[in-house]
C-alpha cells in the first residue's frame, strides 16, 4: 500500500468569510474532498483529510497559506501512524497587500446597525451593494462593469450615504477585521492614519457583486463580519 500523509485538527477564524476561503482552499487542491467539517456557528474547520504522501510538498504549502487565515487552531500532520509535524494558526492581523480585502453591504444592513437614515434614498441605491477597501489596491480593485446607469441625484445621494458610513463608523472603528482592511500609516508614534475608495454597484445584487469582487481575488467581508467584535 502507497504510504499515505495525514492531516487532522482544528482552525477557528474570526469571520466566515475567512473560513469559507480555507475550504475553497483545500478544495481546490483536493478535489471533491468531504474530510473536512465546517462549523459556521462556532466560526471553525475540523479536518481528517487522508492523501498520497507523494503531494506532501504542494499540501504544506496550502497548509502554509491556509493557517494565516486562521485566528488559532493547528493541523497535525502524520506519516502513516507517526505525527512528523504541527501547523499552527499564525494569522497576522495586519493589513497585507497580497491577501486584499473588502467590506460589502447594503443601506439596509447599515441601518440595522446605526438606525435610519434620514434621506430619500430611491430603490435602485438602497439596494446597491456598497463597498470599501483600501486606497492601495485600487488599481486591482472590481470594476463592476455591468453597473446599471444612474442619475445625478442618485450618485450624489450614494456617495453621501458612503462618506457618513466611512467618516463617521467604518474610519472610527475598533473592530478585529479593521486592521484587516486598511493599512494604517505611521505619521509619528502617536497617531495613524488610513485611506480608503468606496463605491456602490447599482443594479448588482450581494451575490453577483460578491461574485465580482471573488473574481478579482479579494476576500470579501460582510457587513454583520466587520462589526462582530
Amino acid at each position: 500500500m502507497p504510504a499515505q500523509i495525514h492531516y487532522k485538527g482544528e482552525l477557528y477564524f474570526s469571520s466566515y468569510s475567512e473560513l469559507e476561503e480555507v475550504a475553497m482552499l483545500i478544495d481546490s487542491k483536493i478535489p471533491q474532498t468531504e474530510q473536512y467539517i465546517v462549523d459556521r456557528d462556532k466560526l471553525k474547520l475540523t479536518v481528517a483529510i487522508e492523501q498520497p504522501y507523494s503531494k506532501r510538498t504542494a499540501l504544506e504549502k496550502m497548509w502554509d497559506k491556509a493557517v494565516t487565515f486562521a485566528i488559532s487552531g493547528m493541523v497535525h500532520t502524520f506519516h502513516d501512524e507517526n505525527l512528523q509535524d504541527v501547523i499552527c494558526a499564525n494569522r497576522s492581523a495586519d493589513f497585507n497587500a497580497k491577501r486584499p480585502a473588502i467590506l460589502i453591504f447594503t443601506v439596509h444592513e447599515f441601518e440595522q446597525t446605526f438606525g435610519k437614515l434620514e434621506k430619500d434614498i430611491s430603490k435602485i441605491v438602497y439596494d446597491s451593494p456598497f463597498y470599501i477597501y483600501d486606497i492601495s489596491l485600487k488599481k486591482r480593485a472590481p470594476k463592476f462593469k455591468d453597473e446599471l446607469p444612474i442619475n445625478d441625484k442618485n450618485t450624489r445621494v450614494g456617495f453621501q450615504i458612503l462618506d457618513k458610513v466611512w467618516l463617521e463608523h467604518i474610519s472610527k472603528s475598533e473592530t478585529f477585521l479593521y486592521s484587516t482592511l486598511f493599512k494604517q500609516d505611521d505619521e509619528d508614534e502617536d497617531d495613524y492614519s488610513i485611506q480608503a475608495t468606496h463605491g456602490f454597484a447599482p443594479g448588482y445584487t450581494m451575490d453577483t457583486a460578491i461574485a465580482e469582487a471573488k473574481k478579482s481575488k479579494f476576500l470579501v467581508f460582510r457587513w454583520n463580519e466587520y462589526w462582530a467584535r
